[in-house]
């Protein structure tokens, strides 16, 4: 029973840090960058937008 609480803690504590060192990040440098689905992401402390070339279209991770 203890190890069944721990590891719902654990789930509730590891999903509600999902972004947080992205937005500490950018909290110390004004962004920061995430790859999600070979699209680029700018991260900012207040969210997140998709990041563009200066022609125009979506930048792709590398």
């Amino acid at each position: 029973m203890k190890f069944k609480l721990f590891s719902i803690i654990m789930l509730v504590i590891f999903c509600g840090a999902c972004g947080l060192i992205d937005r500490k990040i950018a909290g110390y440098t004004g962004y920061s960058t995430i790859c999600i689905d070979d699209v680029k992401y700018i991260q900012f402390t207040s969210g997140a937008s998709v990041k563009y070339k200066k022609d125009g279209h979506i930048e792709t991770c590398d």
